[in-house]
């Protein structure tokens, strides 16, 4: 069972976890004046905690969390909880809800690992407790809970994709396991985060040495046939995972609106970004033929 977090005197959180305060004390990106909270926001690190931690502390940052969270659920805490500190966040939220960056090693598109699952889960149950909003998920600014930064829109500063609709949608586990902390019942247990295929080393340097192609792109005489070679390879996943919109996918040479359908379909196959651009991730995908 995974036990509670407190929030002492002076505002740190203390418990069955591993808790860093931040060096200075409290982040100097930050400002005061903080009453009554609604709730948490979600965010993604696009990074890891090292360099969100250096980050926050650069006074040209101007932006900062109340925690952070890395991949092994270590959580770092940038300032005190319920002493009128407000992180620098999600602009007009700011005064109004707590902000978590959990760590996603430059892609939002990785789940929140079960370490991550329970830390967050720890961290909202506590913070539910302590500033009296419910433990629900919330996907309006009116309505308390543990919500997610892009539902702000423009006023919450425009980040309509934070933290992403995969670990968006963990947020109702999160609260699962924050009732199940509170209750003082088994904790139900986190969905482990799916394991990557294995890339042999040779696969893996081609794959970062192959181009990134986007639309407009095309093949010239003389040179090497990148969107031919890629056009074929999405049309010949399409055929093996019965994908329609890749596999009617024809090899022309040109980067058209139709082979970025093409790539768009197999990304949103792979759960991967869907941009439209193939890129590493899309070439792993296709070289490896991962179904």
């Amino acid at each position: 069972m995974t036990g509670k977090l407190t929030v002492n005197h002076g505002g740190h959180l203390t418990g069955p976890a591993s808790i860093t305060y931040n060096t200075p004390w409290p982040c100097q990106n930050g400002s005061w004046g903080s009453a009554g909270m609604m709730g948490v926001l979600e965010h993604t690190m696009v990074g890891d905690l090292p360099g969100t931690v250096a980050w926050f502390n650069n006074p040209a940052a101007e932006a900062s969390a109340h925690f952070g969270v890395d991949q092994q659920g270590n959580i770092w805490q940038f300032g005190p909880v319920g002493a009128g500190w407000i992180a620098w966040h999600a602009a007009e939220a700011n005064g109004a809800w707590y902000g978590i960056e959990f760590a996603d090693h430059d892609d939002p598109v990785n789940p929140l690992t079960p370490e991550q699952l329970l830390a967050a889960a720890q961290l909202v149950e506590c913070l539910s407790a302590f500033a009296g909003f419910p433990l629900q998920v919330s996907d309006s600014p009116s309505v308390q809970g543990f919500g997610w930064h892009g539902m702000g829109g423009e006023a919450w500063g425009g980040h309509f994709d934070c933290p992403g609709d995969v670990r968006k949608a963990q947020r109702a586990q999160i609260i699962a396991l924050a009732m199940a902390i509170r209750s003082g019942g088994p904790s139900p247990q986190p969905t482990p985060a799916p394991v990557p295929p294995s890339v042999p080393a040779w696969q893996e340097k081609i794959m970062n040495t192959l181009p990134v192609l986007a639309e407009g792109a095309q093949d010239q005489a003389g040179h090497v046939f990148f969107v031919g070679r890629m056009q074929a390879l999405v049309a010949e996943y399409g055929r093996i995972t019965g994908l329609a919109a890749a596999a009617c996918q024809e090899c022309t040479g040109v980067f058209d609106a139709a082979t970025k359908t093409a790539v768009q379909a197999v990304q949103e196959h792979m759960h991967l970004t869907q941009d439209g651009i193939c890129g590493p991730q899309t070439w792993g995908v296709l070289v490896t033929g991962a179904p």
